[in-house]
């Protein structure tokens, strides 16, 4: 099989805040990409730290052994979750309301056979547009989700919900956790992958992300016409923003793949890696 052509672009942002919390990062390993991000909380900062345990963890589990299934990217993912506890322990605040956690969102993509699989925990998100629709792939685990499953409250009501954007479920948490993750799919030409941090998608309805994409030449031309979008409302308590694009085009010629693909960062601050169960979800 010819392998498909990537195209990635980052950005991520510091917003309002004193630091910038978010974590991204993109690897390549063998035909396969791995994209994952990560926004950190916790008392004293903790949450940038916690934010680049994950995706350190993540990258590193990943250049050993590329995910093949849900299994594999739960494994994954709590072995992240079991290095973000370590670190508490070392803290001292294992189990505390300041302890640190995070959110993660990661996809991996496999080009040579044209597959890919996804596993999030918290409310970081992954959106899929394809056949000319765009829908978020995860399900946010915060109380305002669960309140819009009960059925009990709609949307136009959100302001209303007292602790609307408190976590159900995050990596470091003192609660078991069970990552939300998919079996291998098929990829289909021109599929369009965003994965962003809730600071990213607080101030963008999916009509208008889907509207950007539609009108963008390129991964980066999208996410600078989203972050523009963000800047314009100048929002004085603009949380840190980040994201990550990528595009999958037709499959190539082999050895063509690496003059297609492309990864660029914003000046922002931008954080770079250092070198059970599972609840099972269809694409």
């Amino acid at each position: 099989m010819k392998p498909f052509a990537v195209q990635v672009a980052r950005r991520t942002c510091i917003g309002s805040r004193s630091r910038n919390e978010d974590c991204i990062a993109i690897e390549q390993h063998r035909g396969c990409w791995c994209l994952v991000l990560s926004d950190g909380a916790g008392g004293h900062g903790d949450g940038a730290r916690a934010a680049q345990l994950v995706v350190e963890r993540v990258v590193t589990g990943f250049r050993s052994r590329p995910p093949l299934d849900a299994g594999d990217l739960a494994e994954l993912l709590l072995d992240a979750h079991d290095a973000v506890v370590a670190a508490q322990r070392e803290m001292g605040v294992t189990g505390t309301p300041s302890a640190m956690h995070a959110t993660v969102v990661m996809l991996v993509i496999d080009t040579s056979t044209g597959v890919a699989l996804w596993g999030h925990v918290g409310d970081s998100r992954l959106y899929l547009w394809r056949d000319g629709r765009l829908s978020a792939v995860t399900r946010d685990d915060s109380v305002w989700q669960w309140v819009l499953d009960t059925g009990l409250v709609d949307a136009a009501r959100g302001q209303e919900v007292p602790n609307r954007g408190v976590l159900l479920a995050a990596l470091g948490s003192a609660e078991e956790v069970a990552p939300h993750v998919s079996e291998p799919f098929a990829l289909s030409r021109s599929d369009a992958f965003l994965l962003c941090s809730d600071g990213w998608w607080g101030g963008l309805e999916t009509e208008r992300i889907s509207k950007l994409l539609a009108d963008a030449s390129s991964p980066e031309d999208w996410l600078e016409t989203m972050m523009a979008v963000t800047r314009e409302q100048a929002d004085p308590r603009q949380d840190n923003y980040s994201a990550i694009a990528c595009w999958i085009g037709e499959a190539l010629e082999s050895g063509a793949a690496k003059s297609t693909s492309t990864a660029s960062t914003s000046e922002a601050d931008t954080c770079s890696p250092r070198p059970r169960p599972e609840h099972v979800h269809p694409p």
